[in-house]
């Protein structure tokens, strides 16, 4: 352009094609052709799909790497850990076989360390609002896998605690924390929840059609070999890429985060039972 105009967004005069204040375009009448639209559509359906394929690469096969770009400010071909968590969440809420985040009320009151307590609750509830256990939980057990979908965002929060405590020497910013919980959250929705329970349906399905009964594949004892190994490659790929431990640092905060983990998810299921308990009938 050879006149200074001034820019739609900032006020500041522009000489180009771009503000140098703040990066607005200057429009021109390519811009509001159909032709535009449709290429800007296929150019962000493209660009999305090329970011989730790059990010899901280097979450599973680098753990750790996704954190290292966002906080160095390499945030170009990644989606951000946050946005990529919430996708994930998104596709374990929509398939409905998955509950691996879920707590039946049975669970709840006889598989939890806080389960007497929780257990008193349940009692002192059916005797005010006179129902049946059994009429109590079939509102409960919908209503917690519902509420465990929307929650599970808390369990990265929950999950900073344990590794800033395992790391607190390696990093100073809290961000660098929040950002790792996302990370490694993505990877246990991502891969430890939604690839590992479909190949573990796949098989149970496969050997059913064989006439070999493998339900118990997806209980937590039949998946507890696979699901720890892949805790220990996300957690050692995070302590060896991100913090820049040793091998055996890397080793012994893996096997301590184990603990952390079942605190977390001790913690997040307390929480969903407190949440789904008030809810009903509220």
């Amino acid at each position: 352009m050879s006149e200074a105009t001034p820019c739609k967004s900032c006020g500041q005069p522009i000489s180009g094609r771009f503000c140098s204040g703040c990066g607005e375009k200057v429009l021109t009448p390519d811009d509001h052709t159909l032709k535009h639209y449709l290429g800007a559509l296929v150019n962000a359906f493209t660009f999305a799909d090329s970011k989730l394929w790059t990010t899901l690469k280097a979450v599973v096969l680098h753990p750790g790497e996704l954190s290292a770009a966002y906080m160095e400010g390499r945030r170009v071909k990644y989606m951000r850990p946050v946005a990529f968590f919430f996708l994930a969440n998104f596709i374990y809420f929509a398939i409905p076989i998955f509950q691996t985040f879920n707590t039946s009320l049975v669970g709840q009151m006889h598989h939890m360390p806080y389960s007497t307590w929780a257990k008193g609750l349940v009692g002192s509830k059916l005797a005010a609002s006179g129902l049946s256990l059994g009429q109590f939980t079939a509102q409960y057990d919908p209503a917690s896998s519902s509420n465990a979908k929307l929650l599970l965002v808390l369990m990265a929060f929950i999950l900073v605690l344990p590794i800033g405590l395992l790391y607190l020497r390696k990093q100073h910013y809290m961000s660098t924390y929040v950002t790792v919980a996302f990370e490694m959250m993505s990877f246990y929705v991502w891969v430890s929840t939604i690839v590992l329970g479909l190949v573990a349906v796949l098989v149970v399905e496969s050997m059913g059609a064989l006439g070999i009964e493998a339900r118990w594949l997806l209980s937590d004892k039949g998946l507890i070999a696979p699901l720890i190994a892949l805790h220990g490659w996300v957690t050692i790929g995070v302590g060896r890429r991100f913090f820049g431990c040793s091998w055996p640092g890397a080793i012994w905060r893996s096997a301590a985060m184990l603990l952390g983990l079942q605190l977390a998810l001790t913690t997040y299921r307390l929480i969903l039972f407190l949440v789904t308990f008030w809810s009903i009938g509220a």
